[in-house]
């Protein structure tokens, strides 16, 4: 029997896990693995997924989201704060035979990691296979784990970077060269930064567009992996409409949370049957891309199953090494 369909191990108290304990069990390719099986799962149907909530708070947001995996036999929620001065994240796993709480996961490092997968799994389904040049605006405490998982999936060679602040761009860069030993470069505005690259990621949480049509080349592929309001937009609509494949990874939380998408729907530009879901392409229920002049585009939200499976693999590392602390 496969390692991963072996039957969950049930300890004899839930564990808890560290934003450290992540940082030593998990890996952006375990993400990527865990992330590839459950969209394969995606039409399964003992697979739900529980589109976010939000609630105003303490000047800030509660969220909660959820999701069933019978493919693993668990389910589970993460609920999080997200405010201005303060944000805590957790991810509660559940076993679906016994209905007992197996770990209560700290998310923050965790939530990034399968942000960057979730790209990753998008980049391989639907980039050019010899992408080789990659633009990412934004550098905050994301974008490396969109850079990381991206590497892992196409020979990314070169790397452009923008932000605001030429500081930091310039800090990313030199980041990026040494975790990836790849060359990055701080370019001087956004539209030279994507220019002529293969991959374009966008992680911020601008209201407005900061990647605009214009400025894409054909056969690009596109992740839209920043904005997860309906408040924030990260691309115009010029960039969505000269996507031919347009993917996200949950069409009904795409309705609530894109923007870009939202604009175009309400202005009758965009058709939301023409948006596919990640699990459609990963199930081969749609076919990826169709040539290198396509340009395709990933509009990436952040969905409660990603969560799920990712933390069903941390809790087998986690028994199997010893991690955790039974609470």
């Amino acid at each position: 029997m496969n390692p991963s369909q072996q039957p969950i191990p049930l300890m004899t108290a839930p564990i808890y896990l560290t934003e450290q304990d992540v940082r030593g069990l998990l890996t952006v390719n375990d993400a990527l693995a865990a992330l590839d099986e459950c969209f394969a799962h995606w039409h399964d149907p003992d697979t739900g997924n529980i589109d976010r909530r939000r609630a105003r708070v303490g000047g800030g947001n509660f969220n909660l989201m959820g999701a069933a995996y019978g493919h693993k036999k668990v389910y589970g929620l993460k609920a999080y704060f997200a405010g201005k001065s303060a944000a805590r994240y957790h991810t509660l796993l559940y076993c679906a035979q016994s209905a007992r709480l197996l770990a209560m996961i700290e998310a923050d490092l965790f939530g990034a990691i399968r942000t960057g997968a979730a790209s990753g799994i998008a980049t391989k389904l639907m980039a050019k296979a010899d992408a080789h040049s990659l633009a990412v605006i934004g550098a905050g405490k994301q974008a490396i784990h969109q850079v990381a998982a991206i590497v892992a999936v196409r020979p990314i060679k070169t790397v452009s970077i923008y932000t605001r602040t030429p500081e930091t761009r310039t800090a990313f860069a030199q980041a990026i060269e040494e975790q990836f030993s790849i060359t990055a470069t701080a370019a001087a505005d956004a539209p030279s930064c994507v220019a002529g690259a293969d991959i374009v990621v966008t992680i911020t949480k601008s209201a407005e567009p900061v990647c605009r049509g214009a400025w894409l080349s054909e056969g690009v592929h596109v992740n839209a992996a920043g904005a997860n309001a309906a408040e924030r937009r990260e691309l115009d609509a010029d960039a969505v409409l000269k996507a031919q494949l347009v993917v996200t990874d949950a069409r009904s939380q795409a309705q609530v949370e894109a923007g870009e998408f939202r604009d175009l729907a309400a202005a009758g530009r965009l058709d939301w049957n023409k948006v596919h879901e990640l699990g459609d392409l990963a199930g081969g229920k749609i076919r990826g891309r169709q040539s290198d002049r396509q340009i395709t585009l990933f509009k990436s939200l952040g969905i409660a199953l990603e969560d799920v499976a990712f933390a069903e693999l941390a809790y087998r590392r986690a028994v199997a090494a010893g991690v955790g602390k039974a609470f």
